[in-house]
C-alpha cells in the first residue's frame, strides 16, 4: 500500500467555502474552468484554502539581526522560536509539525493542481498559459525557499551528490518522499523559469503583487544565481528585472504614521509598489528586537529606516526597541533587492561606480535628504563591503539574512559566526557547523522512514 504524503495538510482544503471549490476524495480540489484555478492562484488568505502567498519564515529567528527578550520567551514567543534561536538538534517535538514546512510544502501542493490540470481546462487559452506559468514561478520561489533551510548551502561541486528535498512535481497526497540532491531543486527553478517565461505579463499589476510577471521571473532567477555563485548571471537577470520595473518609494514624502508614534506610514504589504512578488510570512504581525551588531549600522539620526521603522517600543510597555514589523516587511521580491544584487554582482566584477550608483540609489530614498551625501569606494573590495552593509539594513527580517551568511562563508571565507543569548546563555552557530541545515520535524520522518535527517 502506498504512504499518505504526511508533509501535505490536507485538512486546509477542507476548510473550503461551498461556494469557492468542491472538494475530491482524500482532499483533492476538483477545478473544472479556467476561472476555478484563477481562484486558487489568487488565494492571498487562509479563509477557505491555503494562501498561497504564505512562505517560510523560520529563518527569522535564525540570524545576527535580532535578538529574543528573556522574559518574553515562554509567554509571547512561540515554543519554536527560542528553539530555533538557539539552534537546537531538534526544533519540534516528537508528535510536533514543521509549521513553516507545512505552509510551503500545502502551496506546492496547490502549484502542483493548477500545473498538472490547467492546461486540459475549460476556458480561454491564453489565460490558461498565463495560470500554469504563474503557479510554475510560485512553485520555484517556495521550493528555493526550503532548499536554504533544509539542505546545505549550493556547491557546484557537491551540489550533484548533497540531499536535496522531498520534491513533489504532482498533486498527490500518495507516495515516496525520499529526499534528491540540491542540484535538482536549482535545476527545477531555473527551466521551469525559463520554460513559461514567454507567458507573463511585463510587470506586476499595481493591486496584483501576488501574481508573477516577467520582472519578477527574472528577479527570482537573479536570486537563484546569486545563491548559486553565478554572479554574471545574476547581474544579467537583475539587470532585466529592474528594466522591466524599478520602482522605489522615496522615505521623505511618506505621511506620519496615524498611530504609531514616530513611525511614518508605509504602504501595506499587499499595495506596496517596490514589490515585484508578494509573498508573506506565516504571520502578519512580529515583535521583533533588533540586535545591537544590527542597529550600529545605522545612521541612527538621519536614516528614514532607523529613525521611523525602529521606534520606540509600543506593545508590549516598558520595553526598548523594535522593528515595526506589521504590514511592511516582503518576504518576496523587490527593487531594492534587486538593485542591490546588481550593486554586488558589479562590485564583484571590478565595476566600483557602478556598484555605488545602484547603492547611492536607494540611499537617496532612505535618507533623510538634507542629510544625503552619496558613498563613494576605492575598489571592488571596498564598494562590496559597503553593499553587504547596505543590503543588510535595506533587506531586514525579509528572510534573506540566514541565507546571505551561508553564501558569504562558502564563498567569501566570510567565517561569520551567529551568536545569540538567551538566560545569559551564549549558543553559536560556527562556520562549517551541520546546524546551518535545519533538521526536518521528526513526526515526519516517523510517518516517511525514506526521509533521510539532516546530520546533527
Amino acid at each position: 500500500m502506498k504512504k499518505i504524503i504526511y508533509l501535505i495538510i490536507l485538512t486546509v482544503f477542507a476548510t473550503s467555502c461551498d461556494d469557492w471549490m468542491d472538494i475530491k476524495p482524500k482532499g483533492r480540489l476538483i477545478p473544472k474552468k479556467t476561472e476555478d484555478y484563477r481562484k486558487l492562484l489568487d488565494h492571498t488568505g487562509f479563509i477557505g484554502g491555503v494562501a498561497i502567498t504564505k512562505t517560510l519564515d523560520i529563518d527569522l529567528w535564525l540570524s545576527d539581526d535580532i535578538d529574543l527578550r528573556d522574559d518574553l520567551i515562554g509567554s509571547f514567543y512561540d515554543e519554536y522560536q527560542p528553539k530555533a534561536h538557539k539552534f537546537e538538534d531538534h526544533i519540534y517535538l516528537q508528535s510536533e509539525e514543521d509549521e513553516s514546512m507545512n505552509a510551503v510544502y500545502s502551496t506546492i501542493y496547490v502549484f502542483n493542481a493548477v500545473i498538472d490540470e490547467v492546461l486540459e481546462a475549460n476556458g480561454d487559452v491564453e489565460e490558461k498559459e498565463k495560470l500554469y506559468a504563474e503557479a510554475k514561478v510560485h512553485r520555484a520561489f517556495a521550493y528555493l525557499k526550503l532548499v536554504n533551510a533544509y539542505a546545505k548551502q549550493y556547491n557546484p561541486v557537491t551540489a550533484a551528490t548533497d540531499l536535496g528535498l522531498p520534491m513533489q512535481l504532482k498533486p498527490e497526497i500518495e507516495g515516496s518522499l525520499k529526499r534528491g540532491v540540491v542540484k535538482d531543486v536549482y535545476d527545477l527553478i531555473i527551466n521551469d523559469i525559463n520554460e513559461i517565461y514567454e507567458y507573463l505579463p511585463e510587470a506586476p499589476a499595481s493591486d496584483e503583487f501576488w501574481k508573477p510577471s516577467k520582472a519578477s521571473a527574472d528577479a527570482l532567477l537573479a536570486r537563484t544565481y546569486l545563491i548559486m555563485g553565478n554572479f554574471t548571471n545574476a547581474l544579467k537577470y537583475a539587470d532585466t528585472s529592474l528594466g522591466l520595473y524599478d520602482y522605489l518609494t522615496n522615505y521623505n514624502t511618506l505621511p506620519p504614521h496615524p498611530w504609531i508614534p514616530g513611525s511614518l506610514k508605509f504602504p501595506d504589504r499587499y499595495f506596496n509598489p517596490e514589490q515585484l512578488l508578494l509573498k508573506q510570512p506565516l504571520r502578519d504581525f512580529y515583535l521583533v528586537y533588533p540586535s545591537q551588531e544590527f542597529l550600529d549600522l545605522f545612521d541612527q539620526d538621519n536614516d528614514l529606516r532607523y529613525t521611523n521603522r525602529i521606534s520606540p517600543e509600543w506593545l508590549p510597555p516598558g520595553t526598548n526597541l523594535s522593528y515595526s514589523y506589521y504590514g511592511k516587511g516582503s518576504y518576496g521580491l523587490t527593487v531594492p533587492e534587486m538593485l542591490l544584487i546588481r550593486a554586488e554582482c558589479n562590485a564583484r566584477a571590478g565595476n566600483t561606480g557602478k556598484a555605488m550608483d545602484d547603492v547611492n540609489l536607494i540611499r537617496k530614498n532612505r535618507i533623510a535628504t538634507l542629510a544625503y551625501v552619496p558613498l563613494s569606494a576605492e575598489n571592488a573590495a571596498q564598494a562590496l563591503s559597503i553593499v553587504k552593509e547596505e543590503r543588510r539594513r535595506e533587506l531586514a527580517f525579509t528572510g534573506l539574512r540566514f541565507t546571505d551568511i551561508r553564501r558569504y562563508n562558502a564563498y567569501d571565507n566570510a567565517n561569520i559566526s551567529i551568536v545569540h543569548t538567551i538566560n545569559d546563555q551564549t549558543y553559536t552557530l560556527a562556520p562549517g557547523d551541520n546546524k546551518w541545515v535545519l533538521p526536518f520535524a521528526r513526526k515526519y520522518i516517523e510517518k516517511n522512514p525514506e526521509i533521510e535527517q539532516n546530520p546533527r
